[in-house]
């Protein structure tokens, strides 16, 4: 293993600022080139290492984030250069406060009722953004071609994705070539976050690496999805260990 190595489970992940990424972002729209941006956390990537189609898709992103204070730890026990996390709803943060650009920007997800506030609630925290269309996540199969077309009419610069994992990394998946987009980025329950009806932890316990415990105290049923962590960061260690470069 190489001192710059910044892979885990065969995919390298992005090991820079949030304005290097911002850097990334405007190139892909100038160029108008199809970029998908995928924010794996360590469940992700544990639950993904049951399902090969998932494993495929996340190797398929353009850009991995880390969205994982447990995967940068693992990185760090390891020797790796992934030196901090960087997050979905964070980089939101940082395009829509950009004092040199202006995106053009579709939210796909959430409930209806969310996503229409988080519509309202951007004009406020982000005055880069124009939203130019949003549509709730629960929709149905027949629905995804209408929601494709309207995503293309409105001819964004981006589109969040936050129809949670698996179903919004599939989604991008398989319909990146029919979305005229060239930005597509997983997003999770962002849209929680701008509407305000779910609140971020305090910057000092985001700090501390403790977010994590801050959501799990408003929402207690994530409990059976964190009890599984340590078991994905055991293979994982004990993976990149058996699989290490001299």
């Amino acid at each position: 293993m190489t001192k710059t190595d910044n892979t885990i489970r065969g995919m390298t992940f992005y090991n820079r600022d949030y304005p290097q990424l911002l850097q990334e972002i405007d190139r892909a729209i100038f160029l108008k080139t199809a970029c998908f941006i995928s924010t794996p956390t360590t469940e992700i990537i544990g639950d993904s290492l049951r399902d090969p189609e998932m494993m495929t898709i996340l190797k398929s992103a353009t850009l991995r984030i880390p969205d994982s204070v447990t995967l940068v730890l693992l990185a760090k026990l390891l020797g790796k250069k992934i030196p901090k996390r960087l997050t979905g709803i964070d980089t939101i943060y940082n395009l829509g406060q950009s004092t040199t650009q202006k995106y053009r920007v579709f939210y796909l997800g959430a409930k209806p009722e969310i996503v229409r506030r988080a519509r309202e609630c951007s004009s406020a925290l982000f005055p880069a953004f124009d939203i130019v269309g949003v549509h709730h996540g629960y929709y149905q199969e027949k629905d995804v071609m209408g929601i494709i077309e309207d995503i293309n009419q409105s001819q964004a610069d981006i589109v969040f994705v936050g129809l949670g994992f698996p179903k919004q990394e599939k989604f991008i998946y398989r319909y990146h070539k029919q979305l005229k987009v060239p930005v597509m980025m997983t997003v999770g329950g962002s849209f929680d976050v701008i509407s305000g009806s779910v609140k971020r932890a305090p910057r000092w316990l985001q700090n501390l690496g403790l977010e994590w415990a801050y959501r799990f105290i408003q929402q207690p049923s994530r409990i059976r999805r964190m009890v599984l962590i340590p078991l994905y960061l055991f293979h994982l260690f004990f993976y990149e260990l058996r699989h290490r470069r001299v």
